[in-house]
């Protein structure tokens, strides 16, 4: 309830504006750096189908507010409660849906980890590796921003998905329009996925040349 009376109906309006260039990269990507270049890529993917989600979670909240509201004027309409159980069945696996992705996302930022350490390694058996400049897989981050810049990513959609998870236990139990609507706003509005992360993912796609 905290949280909810924060929001206002402004937040509805969700931020899908993520594309990748079609344009080639000016990097040449090859070993380590190709592969980096593919993880931010399956990164990208994880991100829109997360927005996807959440649209598909806000279309489920307004059949389950509009089911309500109409139990609530006629009690036991047994058509509508039925349709009102498959609907919050329906949010139950949206969310599980959601769960997979910052697992997935964790297991990207465990490959950026594997990526450090091998240039680390290449480093110490390189004769030839006098700079850290010449560990770049591209124009300017070393292998570590990588891994903290994923690693936030995905801490910031792990936070995002459990406020989700307590948001669809709340609609399947509420019984007040009011709280329903503060509710569908909640679901939408992305209080840990902020400005600052999805710049955090426009930068790795600028760094690995996919903007």
């Amino acid at each position: 309830m905290l949280l909810c009376t924060t929001l206002n109906c402004n937040t509805l309006e969700m931020d899908t504006s993520f594309t990748l260039s079609n344009s080639p990269s000016p990097v040449k990507k090859s070993g380590n750096s190709q592969r980096a270049f593919e993880l931010a890529g399956e990164l990208y993917s994880l991100v829109q189908q997360w927005f996807l989600l959440i649209t598909t979670g806000r279309n489920i909240i307004n059949n389950i507010l509009q089911l309500k509201t109409k139990l609530w004027e006629n009690p036991g309409n047994a058509a509508d409660l039925s349709e009102l159980q498959f609907q919050c069945d329906q949010l139950g696996s949206a969310v599980s849906e959601l769960e997979v992705l910052p697992k997935l996302m964790e297991k990207i930022q465990d490959q950026y980890k594997a990526l450090e350490k091998l240039g680390e390694l290449q480093k110490k058996i390189g004769s030839n590796i006098t700079s850290d400049s010449t560990l770049l897989m591209f124009l300017t981050w070393p292998n570590s921003k990588f891994v903290l810049v994923v690693t936030a990513i995905k801490d910031a959609f792990n936070e995002e998905l459990q406020l989700k998870k307590c948001i669809a236990e709340n609609v399947a139990h509420c019984q007040q329009k009011q709280m329903l609507d503060l509710h569908k706003i909640a679901w939408v509005h992305q209080v840990y996925v902020t400005s600052a992360t999805k710049l955090q993912l426009e930068s790795l796609l600028v760094e690995t040349g996919q903007r």
